[in-house]
């Protein structure tokens, strides 16, 4: 028996184009020679969607659009389709099985999550028992997504000896360094029913989320025998043997994983170019600052979108050296986009002077030490003047904040943060400069200045970001410890870090979250990002 298993790119509450999508991969499956086609979880409406399907009206849409699928679908295949379903008043996360013209069975998900990217309990009901259809001879138990990671969970229960593969349609969303443990639970789960698995998964980006795909087969004893490229749609082609009545995938495309580095790379791409294209917009807008983080998001930008989608400007004031000045429009040479230069010296000097007589009036407090309101004027300017474009060309802009800075409350609210895509919000400092060097060994854009200075917001004279964080070696692996890893103070003074450092660390993050409240959405690379799967309070009194 052939099996393809499909690696799709659905859009949120998209039905037809998705549905148009599930049946031209059908036909396709179809014409290879597939007798079964599996598409990832929820493909029909796209993953998360979230309160989506509490709305009655989207749910008529969606039983709609099943209903023509039945007819669409070539009818000698068996389609194993994502899609939530309404039953009896409650709502299903489920697969939907299409044979021979019909809707032959429903899988509905037992173990629904409630942490991470989606609450599935607040919204669906768990279904009551795994479902085994029996096709061709072989006995398929369908699992939809976290079904299958549980061995000693309900959804295992009674299919040992009574299925003879197991074939699971997943939403699982890229994370850093992540891609080893769905083989290590594919192993577990086929170790638990000694029979081999089939796995699909989404690909492409949601909002904050990137979903990478990495479809594979898997035999009983483990080994991988098929596996999806990274990243891309299409289908992996799995013949499943029979041999002494135990069935088996045959050996086939064994995709080669990306480097560390490089997957990264790819999900910050994927997540740009989705949300941009999901949504409509033109183009981007990115501010060339000379400095690294902007670098960065440039040339993602240009190698998502194309250079001719992406719109740089460069933003000096009396502080910017020539240096960053220069870098800045020889990276939007290299990179063949269009770089305005609009100096912001005229606007601080005319809010400047509006600002001095009030300051000067004021007698009921005392003005706090150091040049803050003078710094971030600047930077409020450059949001102000970003924005301006955005609405002039429709085209979105893109922040340059990366996650060291975001955790630290290191950037500027209406400045820096303003913007409709946060890109590297989730990407450490350190991460950021690994990802620089790694684009450039394949092509070099970045100039090798930008890299090498040490970095800088530039809204005074001689300014470093080390005059006001440790420095970014130390800060990331303590954010590490603090915020991924939710570790806390004695765990990270134990693995050697300053205390003082590290309290001072903790108290940035968190007195900082009203500003990432504040902040745009981007992709998220980590299993705890600042937005979707990190909320703390902002009014906050414990201290450790």
């Amino acid at each position: 028996m052939k099996f393809a298993l499909v690696q799709m790119n659905p859009t949120v509450g998209a039905l037809q184009e998705n549905a148009a999508k599930i049946v031209r991969f059908a036909q396709e499956a179809a014409a290879a020679g597939a007798d079964v086609a599996v598409f990832p979880e929820l493909a029909l409406c796209g993953y998360p969607p979230d309160d989506l399907v509490l709305r009655p009206r989207f749910m008529d849409a969606v039983a709609a659009e099943a209903g023509k699928l039945a007819a669409a679908l070539p009818p000698g295949l068996l389609a194993l389709v994502g899609a939530p379903v309404r039953e009896n008043g409650q709502l299903c996360n489920a697969a939907l099985l299409f044979h021979g013209g019909k809707r032959v069975a429903t899988a509905r998900k037992m173990l629904l999550p409630n942490y991470g990217v989606f609450d599935e309990r607040r919204i669906f009901a768990p279904g009551a028992a795994p479902l085994v259809y029996e096709f061709k001879g072989a006995r398929l138990a369908v699992h939809v997504c976290e079904d299958s990671w549980w061995p000693e969970r309900e959804s295992f229960r009674g299919l040992q000896g009574k299925c003879d593969a197991l074939v699971n349609l997943s939403a699982s969303p890229y994370c850093r360094g992540r891609e080893n443990d769905r083989e290590e639970m594919a192993r577990q789960a086929t170790a638990a029913l000694g029979v081999p698995m089939l796995y699909t998964n989404i690909f492409g980006g949601q909002d904050e989320l990137v979903f990478d795909g990495g479809g594979m087969a898997v035999a009983a004893d483990g080994a991988v025998a098929a596996r999806t490229e990274l990243f891309r749609e299409g289908l992996l082609l799995v013949d499943l043997d029979q041999t002494a009545g135990r069935w088996a995938p045959a050996p086939g495309r064994l995709a080669e994983m990306p480097d560390a580095v490089e997957e990264v790379y790819e999900a910050l791409q994927i997540g740009l170019r989705d949300y941009v294209d999901k949504n409509g917009f033109p183009g981007v807008i990115v501010a060339l600052s000379g400095g690294i983080d902007s670098a960065l998001v440039a040339t993602i930008a240009v190698d998502a979108l194309g250079k001719d989608r992406v719109f740089g400007v460069t933003l000096p004031s009396v502080v910017t050296s020539n240096e960053t000045f220069s870098d800045a429009l020889e990276l939007a040479r290299r990179l063949g986009i269009p770089c305005l230069k609009i100096p912001i010296a005229p606007a601080v000097d005319a809010l400047s002077g509006m600002l001095a007589p009030a300051c000067a009036e004021v007698g009921w407090t005392k003005p706090l030490p150091g040049t803050l309101m003078e710094e971030n004027l600047q930077a409020r300017i450059r949001g102000v003047l970003v924005m301006a474009l955005s609405n002039r060309f429709g085209h979105m802009v893109v922040t340059t904040g990366n996650k060291s800075e975001m955790a630290t409350g290191y950037a500027t609210l209406y400045g820096d943060m303003a913007g409709g895509f946060a890109l590297i919000k989730d990407v450490p400092k350190t991460l950021v400069f690994e990802l620089a060097r790694w684009r450039n060994r394949r092509g070099e854009v970045i100039p090798p200045t930008t890299i090498s200075r040490p970095p800088s917001a530039e809204l005074k004279p001689g300014q470093r970001d080390s005059d006001s964080l440790p420095p970014y070696d130390v800060l990331d692996p303590i954010l590490e410890l603090y915020v991924e890893r939710q570790a806390g103070i004695a765990d990270i003074l134990a693995a050697g870090f300053d205390e003082a450092t590290v309290r001072r660390v903790a108290r940035l993050v968190d007195r900082s979250e009203y500003k990432r409240r504040q902040g745009a959405p981007g992709v998220k690379i980590t299993p705890k990002a600042f937005g979707r799967d990190r909320r703390m309070p902002i009014t906050n009194g414990f201290r450790e």
